[in-house]
């Protein structure tokens, strides 16, 4: 026999039920972004387990971090197994491997700024932001300026976690002031003709970024570059340690070079040192030490990937780079995530509060096609 309800008993239910409908995904879409991305962080984290292992293809020494990161601790059902070598053996290493229908690898780091770009522009990635789930990575004011940082024109493949001020003229401390450096104009100076030495801006690497840095500057532009190769009777190198060598023997007053290599030299007591970016007109180079991650497509082990993602773009996982990489000799970029303490990174190495950076790996910033158009004829010119 079918009971009737009270009416009040009614009444309560369409309110409650009502009350739930005005509380549903609409009013608390941000509330419940979290209950939400930790299912899917607990689904993740099971499938990884079962897949059992992450490859990453590394440069530099992020091998070395991985192998003492917190992450085999907090994950010991996922196997972490790294490649190292320089990019520009990894990349035609990984092309290779897929042409043989061989697809060994999951995420690639630290391959520099050029070398993944490569991979982008083979269609070899799959957009990074796809493997975000934790709130506090994808929650962009977490991170320097507001905001998620590549090196991608689409701005979702190939992500920066790392970034320092950059030096790029140094001195020597017997021969030079640095007061009197006011911009990057003074390089033009009669009084430094033939007294500077730089590192050959048409090989990859330092001297291709100081040239890039130069032309692409809203303050200074094609021409000064032009100028600086063509009228300084500057002298350019391929050796980093040939430019350092230079300077602290005193051949040259100024140099254009590599800035760990100027580090080591003054950390030896070598009378060397670099004219601070920030004391200048311009607006200060801001380079990510190639620190850039990347998502391969057709992972061997896509949830593990994710995992691994995840978590090194977390804070913790940012933070224990940071502490197992501060001892690194050379100095160590500071994340850019800005909930990492800073004191864990090298002074010069800490970007400045309200300091109105130039970063140098924008998409523009890839293409050496015009900058090395310049510099072929400002040394052209010379030559004559």
């Amino acid at each position: 026999m079918k009971r009737n309800r009270p009416p009040e008993r009614t009444a309560f239910a369409a309110i409650l039920l009502a009350l739930l409908l005005l509380s549903g995904p609409g009013s608390m879409a941000a509330g419940e972004s979290a209950p939400g991305s930790q299912v899917d962080w607990n689904k993740t984290v099971g499938l990884a387990e079962q897949e059992g292992q992450v490859m990453v293809y590394v440069q530099s020494q992020l091998g070395e971090v991985l192998a003492n990161s917190a992450f085999k601790r907090k994950f010991p059902k996922i196997n972490l197994t790294w490649v190292t070598g320089p990019g520009s053996d990894l990349v035609p290493r990984i092309m290779a491997e897929r042409r043989g229908e061989k697809f060994l690898v999951d995420v690639v780091a630290n391959f520099g700024n050029t070398s993944p770009y490569t991979l982008y522009q083979a269609k070899v990635l799959d957009p990074i932001t796809s493997a975000f789930i934790l709130p506090e990575v994808k929650d962009q004011s977490m991170w320097f300026q507001g905001k998620h940082h590549y090196i991608d024109p689409d701005s979702n493949y190939i992500f920066i976690y790392m970034g320092a001020p950059q030096y790029f003229v140094s001195y020597n401390k017997n021969l030079a002031n640095p007061s009197e450096f006011k911009s990057y104009q003074d390089l033009l100076n009669l009084k430094w003709k033939g007294r500077i030495a730089a590192m050959d801006p048409r090989t990859a690497g330092y001297g291709a970024t100081i040239s890039r840095f130069f032309y692409h500057h809203p303050q200074l532009g094609p021409d000064f570059p032009r100028r600086l190769y063509s009228e300084t009777d500057i002298t350019l190198f391929r050796d980093a340690r040939q430019g350092s060598d230079w300077l602290a023997s005193g051949k040259f007053a100024l140099c254009l070079c590599q800035s760990a290599a100027l580090a080591k030299a003054a950390k030896q007591g070598l009378p060397v040192d670099f004219i601070d970016p920030h004391a200048l007109k311009e607006r200060p180079p801001l380079g990510s030490g190639g620190h850039t991650m990347a998502l391969i497509n057709k992972a061997p082990h896509p949830n593990a990937a994710k995992v691994f993602i995840n978590w090194f773009l977390s804070r913790d996982g940012q933070l224990d780079y940071q502490t197992v990489s501060a001892n690194d000799p050379e100095g160590i970029e500071g994340s850019l995530r800005i909930d990492v303490p800073r004191d864990l990174v090298s002074p010069r190495n800490r970007i400045v509060a309200g300091a109105n950076y130039v970063p140098q790996w924008t998409p523009d910033m890839i293409d050496m096609k015009p900058v090395r158009q310049i510099i072929d004829e400002a040394l052209a010119n010379t030559q004559k």
